[in-house]
């Protein structure tokens, strides 16, 4: 499993240098950094105000001893998209910005749903590195 995370991480790089170099080509280099820098401005304020909704929802489960599954899923895939708009490159920027509209972000949760059922079901509980 460190491998592909190894090698995903590797060629997401490549991807994203690729991607801004040809970018810089037909865009204004201004323009280009820019946009870097509003997107990691979204993905703080993002994760700023979703982290605070997703412990005072988290607290209320507790409160009221309600298993919170779903409001877990939900503030793993936000954080994940917060993450993704804090880093520099246009690809994680887009897939970011998927990843917190509403209309999308239902898909994504449906993705980490499944790739949880999947872990768990098969006895392994480490996602990425084994220690």
């Amino acid at each position: 499993m460190s491998l592909i995370v190894t090698a995903t991480f590797a060629i997401g790089t490549a991807v994203e240098m690729g991607v801004l170099i040809f970018l810089s080509k037909s865009v204004d280099t201004i323009t280009l950094i820019n946009e870097i820098m509003l997107t990691f401005l979204v993905g703080i304020v993002v994760g700023r105000s979703y982290g605070k909704e997703f412990f005072e929802k988290m607290q209320w489960h507790l409160k009221s001893k309600t298993m919170p599954a779903k409001d877990i899923l939900n503030g793993a895939v936000m954080t994940i998209a917060s993450m993704m708009l804090i880093t520099p490159g246009i690809v994680t920027d887009i897939a970011g910005l998927l990843i917190i509209t509403p209309l999308t972000r239902g898909i994504f949760i449906d993705m980490a749903a499944n790739f949880t059922r999947k872990r768990t079901s098969s006895g392994e509980l480490f996602y990425f590195f084994k220690g």
